[in-house]
């Protein structure tokens, strides 16, 4: 169930979702099968579950649909500048916050036999980096919930699932 409010309006829809082993075999390797956000531009605590085909992201100007485009690049290792929006992660982060958190889950590779489903968090904080370096050092990487350097990220995301 959700609950939607609007206006002094609540409604609460039920909604038929799939099981966890459903879902994963549904998925190709390296989907994206959740996004999680915190304290990210627009977004206080929202998190996403895309369908294992097309997802499109549609709404108004203003709405954060950019902004969800933005959390997956970086949280995938991306750095700002390659969006084109800021060149520091600082900027990110919601205002009067002090962290902005991006987690991605992504559907494994059945290949290799682990089947491993390797979620990916970037922790950007406001008080780390210096100011010259733009924010250079104000992110920490984690796989699986191990803090890993952003190397291994990249590695994991282009070599494992030739995310580029």
């Amino acid at each position: 169930f959700f609950s939607i409010k609007q206006h002094d309006i609540t409604m609460t829809m039920e909604i038929d979702r799939p099981s966890i082993e459903e879902r994963n075999q549904r998925y190709k390797p390296g989907s994206i099968k959740r996004v999680k956000l915190k304290n990210f531009l627009t977004y206080d605590d929202v998190e996403f579950f895309p369908g294992p085909r097309l997802n499109v992201v549609v709404g108004p100007n203003g709405t954060g649909k950019s902004t969800i485009l933005c959390a997956i690049c970086l949280g995938l290792g991306g750095q700002p500048p390659l969006l084109g929006r800021a060149d520091d992660a600082r900027l990110f982060i919601k205002h009067e916050k002090d962290q902005a958190t991006i987690e991605i889950e992504l559907a494994p590779h059945k290949t290799d036999g682990s089947g491993i489903i390797h979620t990916l968090k970037r922790v950007i904080d406001r008080d780390r980096g210096s100011e010259n370096g733009n924010g250079k050092g104000a992110s920490v990487y984690y796989v699986n919930g191990t803090k890993t350097p952003l190397k291994s990220v990249r590695e994991l995301v282009s070599e494992k699932y030739h995310i580029n």
